[in-house]
């Protein structure tokens, strides 16, 4: 195996594309064509998947991120209440390709407007005795499946107590 030195080192988390976080488990060399040997980061989902990737080294930084800093994730819980509501898109399978192109794009700030409008269209529903269709209660469950699971790796709580978490900062702030 290489010994030079890689952006990402074995344990170190980090964002690929929608599968979410993963930990990078090794640095290996393959030759998956039985040819061409290649060195590849290994990567295990954190979400208990039992899938595992192989990113080249050589084009990770296109395909992989860092995690955000508890500073990054503050700012962008902070400017939550700023955000502003998009429009509700009122053709189902316009929106349903909208979601998963915000979804695979790995913006977070476009994931949490996503979310905010499917928070504020739920509870305008609620308020009328309907619910959300099920693709978008499915595009917001993946969406905080997304936020979540980083925000808790990054500030060490389950990613179940990150809602909470948030609620409490934003709640702190109106103080």
């Amino acid at each position: 195996m290489e010994t030079s030195k890689t952006a990402y080192q074995p344990d170190d988390y980090v964002c690929y594309g929608s599968s979410g976080v993963c930990r990078i488990i090794s640095c290996e060399n393959r030759a998956f064509d039985g040819e061409h040997e290649e060195t590849y980061y290994k990567l295990s989902p954190v979400d208990g998947t039992h899938s595992t990737y192989y990113i080249p080294v050589d084009r990770a930084s296109e395909r992989l991120r860092p995690l955000m800093s508890k500073d990054e994730i503050y700012s962008l819980i902070d400017q939550m209440p700023q955000t502003e509501e998009t429009e509700w898109c009122g053709d189902s399978r316009e929106r349903r390709g909208m979601f998963q192109h915000i979804l695979h794009s790995d913006n977070c700030r476009e994931i949490i407007q996503m979310m905010r409008m499917l928070y504020c269209q739920q509870e305008r529903k609620r308020s009328s005795g309907r619910k959300l269709s099920s693709a978008d209660e499915a595009a917001m469950h993946a969406a905080e499946h997304r936020l979540y699971q980083e925000f808790g790796i990054v500030l060490g709580i389950a990613p179940e107590q990150v809602h909470e978490f948030i609620c409490s900062r934003l709640e702190a702030q109106q103080a």
